[in-house]
């Protein structure tokens, strides 16, 4: 069965540009071997000094076996980030248009 999905991550608490770059690489990398790198937008963001890593699809994403692919995605992006920055947090949120109203 298949869902539509919205998928926002962000990943904060990185010690600077460079750090959000390898990170940012290291995610638009993972997008890709998912195969939905056309569909999450993801960049690096500067505010007052603190880097982030942030993204989200443009619309929703059709996942067939969600209950599968989710938690794998989320531990996949938690290896990812982890490996490259171990203080930063990463987050992943999805949203369940279908639901709402």
């Amino acid at each position: 069965m298949s869902v539509n999905i919205d998928l926002h991550l962000s990943v904060s608490n990185l010690s600077g540009r460079s750090q959000a770059e390898e990170v940012l690489q290291a995610l638009v990398e993972l997008l890709r071997d998912e195969g939905i790198e056309r569909e999450v937008g993801i960049r690096c963001v500067e505010d007052g000094g603190e880097y982030y890593v942030t993204g989200e699809a443009g619309y929703p994403l059709i996942i067939t076996r969600f209950y599968l692919w989710g938690p794998k995605f989320e531990e996949a992006v938690a290896r990812a980030v982890g490996g490259i920055a171990p203080d930063a947090k990463a987050v992943v949120t999805w949203g369940y248009p279908d639901d709402e109203d």
